[in-house]
């Protein structure tokens, strides 16, 4: 009995002392940091929570916490507006579904000005409908399309998927730690969104979860970084599997569109990572590189937050994948 007091009392020593040293070496118990996209109740809000996706835009009209504030409109079903009100175009019209992330939806800008808006009044015989959400990455914007596909496309299907890229899309594709620790949920828990790892040469799907805080990170520095060890080096350092795992989920998207008769294509918007070449290097569908502005002239061409493409790179990318349209994807689809 008396072994087993020491044993417990050196215990609790070598616990506080531990919290001290990581305490003193500059290290502090969790705070719960709620994502600034995500603060429920706010007119900055434009996303609800998603069982399977992890979110999705949140129908009405939010405020930009980029820019100039601008109003966002969302129509139901996720979309970002396209057009003057959310009444579905004629029949006749040619139906084109846009799915990506922030730069697709449009962050920052106001609805006219964002490149979907502007391809839909460039070509008034198309049907644009953008479900292009905040924080996205491929795998989630594949589940998106599957699910517009069945739920939403209930009578005329589309013609063309077209994927919007960005070079942030690789890491989430994978939830690699560093994105890991930039979302979080309304309680300020870390969220993990649907991604895919490598075993082997074996794709692996892990769905969407919520990360817990460990027994007493809120008031232990020591467990705190103990538990951010486990996270970056082991549960999430995954960035080594990211242009594997995007090469891949692009082309299930692509089969997917293939399986439905559905022409599909991409674009990349964003590339200051310089990833781009190698996820779409050999890739037999069209795909087409508009990027470049975000890095040479940022200042001009990105909010002032250095985040989101402002109007006027809108502007470029609308001009950019209308070119591309003309000469290489609307010939085939009126074939």
């Amino acid at each position: 009995m008396k072994n087993s007091l020491l044993f417990v009392l050196a215990l609790a020593v070598s616990l506080l002392m531990a919290e001290g040293a990581m305490r003193l070496a500059g290290f502090h118990p969790r705070e719960a940091r709620i994502n600034k996209f995500f603060v429920s109740g706010s007119d900055t809000t434009w996303s609800v929570p998603d069982p399977e996706l992890g979110w999705i835009n949140k129908e009405g009209i939010s405020r930009s916490l980029e820019g100039d504030h601008d109003l966002m409109t969302f129509w139901s079903f996720s979309r970002r507006a396209t057009r003057a009100d959310a009444a579905l175009p004629a029949e006749t019209s040619t139906p084109v579904m846009i799915v990506g992330g922030s730069n697709a939806q449009s962050y920052g800008v106001r609805d006219e000005e964002g490149f979907a808006y502007l391809l839909s009044q460039r070509y008034p015989n198309m049907w644009f409908e953008n479900f292009g959400t905040g924080g996205y990455s491929t795998v989630q914007a594949l589940l998106l399309a599957k699910r517009a596909y069945e739920q939403f496309y209930t009578g005329t299907k589309p013609k063309l998927i077209l994927l919007a890229f960005d070079d942030a899309h690789t890491l989430r594709n994978v939830a690699d730690q560093s994105w890991i620790y930039a979302i979080s949920d309304a309680e300020g828990r870390y969220v993990a969104p649907p991604h895919y790892r490598l075993r082997g040469e074996k794709m692996i799907f892990r769905p969407f979860e919520t990360i817990g805080y460990w027994p007493l990170e809120g008031r232990s520095a020591a467990v705190t970084a103990v538990h951010n060890v486990w996270l970056q080096s082991v549960a999430y350092n995954s960035a080594k599997e990211a242009i594997p795992v995007t090469r891949e989920v692009v082309k299930e998207l692509a089969d997917f569109a293939k399986s439905k008769g559905i022409m599909f294509a991409a674009v990349v918007l964003d590339d200051r990572g310089h990833v781009s070449e190698a996820v779409f290097k050999d890739q037999p569908f069209p795909h087409h590189d508009c990027s470049g502005l975000e890095r040479t002239a940022p200042q001009e061409y990105l909010l002032k937050e250095g985040a989101h493409p402002n109007a006027k790179l809108h502007q470029h990318l609308a001009e950019c994948i209308g070119a591309w349209l003309d000469s290489e994807i609307l010939p085939q689809l009126q074939k």
